[in-house]
């Protein structure tokens, strides 16, 4: 559990709210679903009221896009992952932390926890450690787009063509699940490889990686 303070920057007073997030309703009836309500109430303020401040040039609609990616439940399994809280989620037997939103809901109810161990100060600043990498200096728009909107309109204005992907799964034999995928533009003739523990996240770091390589051949 030491560890899990450490990763998130906060140790809790209360360490009976901890137990309770990482408690998963097909564990126990006193489970974590309460606070998932209240930390994905948080997690919304936070990222919208650091948007506001921070990106004062952007109307409505690309905060709404900007924040939609932040707070996606592929995002917040991903942050989840990185504080290695899967293997302290206490489930029911037969539940998997694969292909669901298990993880993203826990690292919720724990910041749902943390506010109610201390205010909306001292999780201000949780947030502000567990997030800081998601808020990118914006020089132009299409920068709030993600990988693979901005892949798309460079190969439809260059080469009148669409990237295509392939996807696969990669497993070692363990609860561990990643995807492997493959984006191609035939026309460059480039490839490009990304992994993730979605679809969605393997493809969008393919997309990430075939941006680079056509910017490595412009210059």
């Amino acid at each position: 559990m030491k560890d899990l303070f450490s990763n998130i920057g906060y140790s809790f007073k209360d360490s009976s709210l901890v137990e309770v997030a990482l408690t998963h309703k097909s564990f126990s009836s006193s489970n974590n679903e309460r606070l998932e309500f209240l930390g994905d109430a948080l997690i919304n303020l936070y990222i919208s009221e650091r948007l506001f401040k921070t990106y004062d040039g952007l109307d409505e609609g690309k905060l709404t896009r900007f924040k939609a990616s932040m707070v996606s439940r592929d995002n917040l399994n991903l942050m989840a992952s990185k504080l290695n809280i899967g293997s302290l989620i206490k489930l029911g037997r037969g539940e998997k932390l694969e292909g669901n939103s298990i993880l993203g809901n826990t690292f919720e109810a724990l910041i749902g926890a943390v506010f109610l161990d201390s205010d909306y100060s001292t999780t201000q600043i949780v947030l502000d450690n567990l997030f800081d990498g998601d808020f990118i200096s914006i020089d132009e728009v299409d920068e709030l787009k993600d990988p693979k909107s901005q892949l798309q309109e460079i190969i439809q204005k260059n080469y009148k063509s669409l990237p295509k992907y392939s996807v696969k799964e990669i497993s070692n034999g363990s609860l561990t699940v990643k995807f492997e995928a493959t984006c191609s533009v035939k026309e460059a003739n480039l490839k490009s490889k990304g992994e993730g523990k979605t679809r969605k996240r393997s493809e969008l770091e393919a997309a990430a990686k075939m941006l680079q390589l056509l910017k490595n051949n412009e210059s």
